[in-house]
């Protein structure tokens, strides 16, 4: 019996490895479209939920605050036929991706104006902005945006192990490169088509570098603003201000190396993506030490911590871990 055991462990340690080496080169190779449309997914019930949240604190005052509410059904709807069908991932999926981008350049527009609108306004920016209309959380919601965009230019995964004649193209890539190479000489091409080719086919990691680095400045400055408005009174509040600083530059640096990409922003992802789970952890721990705890969500979620606030933090991370597995334009 032991000795059974010992071999269906290793058995399932093999497959393990085996997955998970396919599932890398998937994503070398741009091939992860469902599981980046589930990620939209994941960050659209995140951020509409912290839409409604928020806004429901502010009564709905105005019709707007109920957009970023009504986009998220139907983006949530669309990243699941996105998984089904690579032709919703091309046509629906970007439209609201789109759709959910603009709305969050928006929201930013409105909460800037309804900080002005404050008694004081901007010459008390520093009371107004920590407890006026949360400045960077729209910003937030255009990582759904931006995800779903690159869904939309991903290829989908091969449920399969790759077939004799796909090995064949595999082993003759770097000729079919330089004849691609040859190509674009010959033939000049739009910048669009050109970024659009390379997501497809994995090599926009200076991108979503950058791209990551942007959302960690804006997770880490809401951050600093909520935990302000908390007046920091658990020294964990501070986490995600300490970890904000390296996960910027290590994302700026995997943009112009690839040894910090390879090396140092798996190490930084991975500490925000956990650091955003124990963020969720403690805010989930706060709602149910108010007046009625849980028994009182309706009014606690509303006005307690924001519960998947920290969830927006861990997106970061994620982006982070998957900017270090897809390969640079070069490569």
């Amino acid at each position: 019996m032991l000795v059974f055991r010992r071999r269906r462990s290793k058995q399932l340690a093999a497959t393990a490895r085996r997955e998970v080496h396919l599932a890398r080169r998937e994503i070398r190779e741009g091939r992860f479209e469902r599981s980046m449309a589930l990620v939209t997914a994941f960050a659209a019930i995140v951020s509409g939920w912290e839409a409604y949240a928020q806004h429901l604190r502010g009564a709905f005052s105005h019709w707007l605050m109920w957009t970023p509410v009504a986009l998220t059904p139907p983006t949530v709807v669309a990243t699941i036929g996105a998984v089904v069908s690579p032709r919703l991932a091309r046509r629906l999926l970007p439209a609201l991706a789109l759709a959910s981008l603009i709305d969050g350049a928006a929201g930013f527009v409105f909460h800037l104006r309804g900080i002005g609108r404050m008694p004081g306004g901007w010459k008390l920016g520093q009371y107004n902005v920590v407890m006026g209309p949360p400045i960077f959380a729209p910003l937030m919601t255009c990582m759904v945006g931006v995800v779903g965009l690159m869904a939309g230019l991903l290829r989908p995964e091969r449920l399969r192990q790759p077939s004799w004649h796909e090995v064949v193209t595999v082993v003759l890539r770097p000729a079919l490169r330089r004849r691609r190479q040859l190509q674009r000489r010959t033939a000049p091409r739009r910048a669009l088509d050109t970024f659009t080719a390379s997501v497809s086919h994995g090599r926009f990691q200076r991108a979503l570098a950058l791209t990551c680095a942007t959302f960690a400045v804006l997770a880490g400055g809401e951050a600093y603003v909520e935990h302000l408005r908390g007046s920091f009174n658990r020294r964990l509040m501070w986490t995600p201000i300490w970890v904000t600083p390296p996960m910027v530059a290590a994302a700026v640096g995997a943009a112009f190396s690839q040894r910090v990409a390879e090396h140092i922003l798996p190490l930084t992802s991975a500490v925000t993506f956990l650091d955003g789970l124990l963020g969720f952890a403690l805010h989930i721990q706060g709602i149910r030490r108010m007046p009625g705890g849980l028994h009182n969500l309706q009014f606690n979620f509303t006005m307690g911590p924001p519960v998947f606030a920290p969830l927006l933090f861990s997106s970061v991370g994620l982006l982070g871990l998957i900017a270090a597995l897809v390969r640079r334009r070069n490569t």
